[in-house]
């Protein structure tokens, strides 16, 4: 519980970082706020998502609309049963909606655009590096997350470290930061007893 409660800063940091990263620079390349909402309309008409080839003025892959399509699906049902998407005004409100696969996803499926972020020096992240890094992170978030112990603590910690670096985001002074922060105390009204067996 300790290790998990330590790493909840790191998941915290990540997932915001990310979400946020997606939310705006999709924003910004189909210069729309409501970005997925072509898609949205054409599949509430009964069309498929593939049919979209341009949001506003800007081309939409083939593969990046067809997962557009599975992600409205996986947050509004597949016969629109939650009718959430319909009511998002902005890419923040979409992607917090969004599982972590999904963001994974949006990345990847828009890696010609999302590229340019991931260059140091000389160097720049080939998207299979990526995907393996996000998913170390997000394969120990979900473990994390289901109260399940997760090995190799420092892979996660480098993964998620190196990848929130190329988003100008450190993860050493966010963490240190949340360790020196003075919070309240939890307050307990059941005194501890011999019956809760404590040691």
């Amino acid at each position: 519980m300790a290790e998990h409660a330590q790493l909840f800063g790191l998941f915290h940091s990540f997932e915001t970082a990310f979400r946020s990263t997606v939310a705006v620079t999709l924003e910004r390349h189909y210069d729309h706020q409501r970005w997925w909402r072509k898609i949205y309309d054409e599949l509430r008409n009964g069309n498929k998502a593939r049919s979209v080839k341009k949001i506003g003025t800007v081309p939409i892959p083939s593969d990046a609309a067809h997962s557009l399509g599975e992600i409205i699906y996986a947050i509004d049902g597949d016969r629109f049963q939650r009718n959430l998407v319909g009511g998002f005004v902005n890419g923040f409100q979409f992607v917090e909606a969004c599982d972590l696969s999904h963001i994974a996803r949006l990345i990847e499926d828009h890696w010609s655009i999302f590229s340019s972020r991931f260059v140091r020096g000389p160097n720049r992240l080939s998207l299979d590096h990526f995907k393996r890094k996000f998913k170390t992170v997000r394969d120990a978030r979900n473990d994390v997350y289901h109260h399940k112990s997760i090995a190799r603590m420092t892979d996660v910690v480098f993964n998620a470290e190196d990848l929130l670096d190329y988003l100008d985001f450190s993860l050493n002074f966010v963490c240190t930061k949340i360790g020196e922060a003075t919070h309240t105390n939890l307050k307990f009204a059941v005194a501890v007893e011999i019956r809760h067996r404590t040691w």
